[in-house]
């Protein structure tokens, strides 16, 4: 099932992002070949994944889950998903298709604890202070922490690293949300010795 949602989700943000720059920047030849003797040092510019320019509407069980991040809906409990593709405008707010998700009858749904990003520094990481970065499973979250959700009861652990560079007079925090997800569980349960963890409840 989780294969069957990744595909999905790419379908539906192909049209959204491009990974890396087609075509030719002064300097850079994207379509050759890399090997050892490159003599020039590419530059690719990239967009994040998790960016919803074009969103889709999704519904589960029903109920439209307003910029609900797919990713973090536990694949063990859904039954189905249909996609309906056509664009869409509920309260004033553009979809380019509409995604149904149904649950299956023995899976707790009442209905998904979503939480937004910002909502989820707040009551998680209330002491950081400055600029923020989210990522979900390494991809960079370019969308409005406020209104951007993720499934609360899916996330396995959230993973701080700060950054600061004096001279440029930066300071960040980039946030990892890391998923339940049996490969994200099997490298956690594995971590090297001497790594620290804290729960906070």
């Amino acid at each position: 099932m989780r294969k069957i949602i990744l595909s999905i989700m790419l379908l539906v943000i192909a049209a959204s992002y491009s990974q890396t720059l087609t075509g030719k920047v002064p300097g850079v030849n994207i379509s050759k070949p890399y090997s050892m003797n490159d003599s020039i040092i590419r530059v690719v510019y990239s967009k994040p994944r998790l960016n919803f320019t074009k969103k889709p509407a999704v519904y589960i069980n029903g109920t439209l889950m307003k910029k609900m991040n797919l990713f973090s809906i536990n694949p063990n409990g859904i039954e189905s998903i249909n996609v309906e593709k056509g664009e869409i405008e509920i309260d004033n707010i553009k979809y380019h298709e509409k995604i149904f998700i149904k649950t299956k009858d023995n899976y707790n749904f009442s209905p998904i604890p979503v939480i937004s990003l910002n909502n989820l520094k707040a009551k998680y990481l209330s002491s950081l202070k400055g600029s923020v970065i989210f990522q979900i499973d390494n991809e960079q979250v370019a969308s409005d922490y406020d209104e951007y959700l993720v499934n609360e009861k899916n996330i396995l652990k959230i993973i701080v690293e700060d950054f600061e560079n004096k001279k440029e007079k930066l300071k960040l925090h980039f946030i990892k949300i890391i998923l339940k997800t049996e490969e994200n569980i099997k490298k956690a349960n594995n971590r090297i010795r001497g790594d620290k963890e804290a729960s906070v409840n």
